[in-house]
């Protein structure tokens, strides 16, 4: 990492920043949290990163040791990038950053949202309390990548590239289709009438299973 910018400072969160305080370098690692990914399936989901960053954060992510590139055997014969341990070690970072953004009024709403991110939202929002002793078993396909979603005794538990053949209930749909029924901006009824959401199964599971993500509340008590 030659000639990149440094803080030149002794703390141990400053040298983090140095590591991965660059535009997009979190976010490249927020989409690995979930699995390997190609450099194509990178540049999808990070819709508006010019390939040339793209390639410039995987150098210096992989540099750092936060991340690194395998070949796959043929026929695939191409590469992919995932996280180290060290990297992986990231998401509490990445979870505490989610729900401190999401405290604020002007957090947007509507825009694009990649299906790694919403599923970390998952992680960031679920309120154990609303689901007490609650046990569930759903099957989620975002965007064409399947995730299977486990809850139970106040647990959440989410694993990228499964299926499972015992959920509950099936939910196939788009990402940001998905993370607007988690904010109540759109009515299910309404989405699976549109087509916009396919579930079979349980819906009734469905239904619970979105109230247990709460937006967090700001909390103000401690000013003054």
């Amino acid at each position: 990492m030659a000639g990149k910018r440094s803080y030149d400072d002794g703390c141990a969160a400053a040298f983090a920043l140095d590591l991965i305080g660059e535009r997009w370098a979190l976010l490249v690692v927020r989409e690995l949290m979930f699995g390997p990914k190609r450099f194509s399936d990178l540049k999808a989901d990070l819709r508006t990163i010019t390939p040339n960053i793209l390639t410039q954060r995987l150098e210096d992510l992989e540099v750092a040791g936060i991340i690194t590139r395998r070949r796959l055997p043929p026929p695939a014969a191409s590469s992919v990038y995932e996280l180290t341990p060290w990297g992986r070690a990231l998401e509490p970072v990445l979870v505490e950053l989610g729900r401190w953004g999401a405290q604020s009024p002007a957090l947007p709403q509507g825009r694009p949202i990649s299906a790694a991110s919403v599923v970390l939202s998952l992680r960031t929002l679920f309120d154990p309390t609303i689901a007490g002793d609650a046990a569930l078993r759903l099957s989620l396909v975002l965007d064409g990548v399947p995730f299977s979603v486990r809850v139970s005794n106040g647990e959440f538990e989410v694993a990228a590239h499964r299926h499972d053949g015992n959920a509950d209930a099936e939910v196939v749909t788009e990402a940001s289709t998905l993370d607007s029924l988690l904010a109540n901006n759109t009515d299910l009824d309404r989405a699976l009438a549109s087509k916009d959401v396919e579930l079979t199964g349980d819906r009734g599971a469905f239904e619970c299973f979105l109230s247990w993500f709460p937006l967090p509340v700001e909390d103000n008590t401690a000013a003054g």
